[in-house]
């Protein structure tokens, strides 16, 4: 789909200004046969049919995260609200959340939506970090501290994604990899506001993404 935005100089804030569903509005997709089996999976930011329609292709995932947008919750609302309880975690950024539980506080957000099913919810809040919601509480992450930021469009795609990649490659307790994964996805979050499109993305490397993990990690030690 194409979606069109206006950001504020606070770049925390933005305005949608127009969202074209596309080649997806009447797409159903179809998993290859190997991909069925798949043990983590992300539900990207797509129509909520769509989401229902890839997790009914699943032999019992270990692990599925959904993410979304304040469109689906305007037009797809019973739909979201149904793919909640079928998956283990949600993210959403802020303003999201606030659309969808009218709770200003993003804990008292959190825990209403764990009354609508996941497990674990991460709460996206921009240049702020991200707050991680489970059964053990509560996990603050920081932002990596950016000088400058070109175009934050694609940063929440680029969290996500990290976190998934992060979680899929790692072993051993699953809510401390979780956390890890949550610094992954901020810090592949933070090359892509560097530029625009996949054009900062594209420079990150296995060292530079390393690097930063080590740096927020110092930044949160105490």
């Amino acid at each position: 789909f194409h979606w069109s935005g206006e950001y504020e100089v606070n770049m925390n804030n933005r305005r949608t200004l127009n969202t074209v569903l596309g080649v997806i509005e009447h797409w159903s997709p179809k998993l290859p046969g190997d991909y069925e089996t798949t043990p983590y999976v992300l539900l990207a930011n797509i129509a909520p049919p769509i989401q229902h329609a890839v997790i009914d292709q699943l032999e019992r995932p270990k692990f599925i995260i959904a993410d979304t947008m304040d469109l689906w919750m305007n037009i797809m609302l019973p739909e979201l609200l149904r793919l909640l309880k079928r998956v283990d975690a949600f993210v959403l950024n802020e303003s999201e959340a606030h659309q969808l539980t009218k709770e200003d506080n993003v804990f008292a957000a959190m825990k209403k939506i764990h009354k609508l099913g996941p497990k674990y919810i991460i709460i996206k809040k921009g240049s702020h970090g991200a707050v991680l919601s489970g059964p053990n509480g509560f996990f603050i992450a920081p932002a990596y501290p950016l000088r400058k930021v070109v175009d934050p469009t694609g940063a929440g795609d680029s969290f996500v994604g990290g976190m998934i990649g992060y979680l899929a490659s790692a072993k051993g307790d699953l809510e401390k990899n979780l956390r890890r994964a949550i610094i992954h996805g901020t810090v592949t979050a933070s090359f892509c506001c560097e530029g625009f499109g996949v054009v900062a993305t594209t420079r990150a490397t296995r060292q530079s993404i390393d690097l930063r993990v080590k740096e927020l990690e110092a930044l949160a030690r105490f």
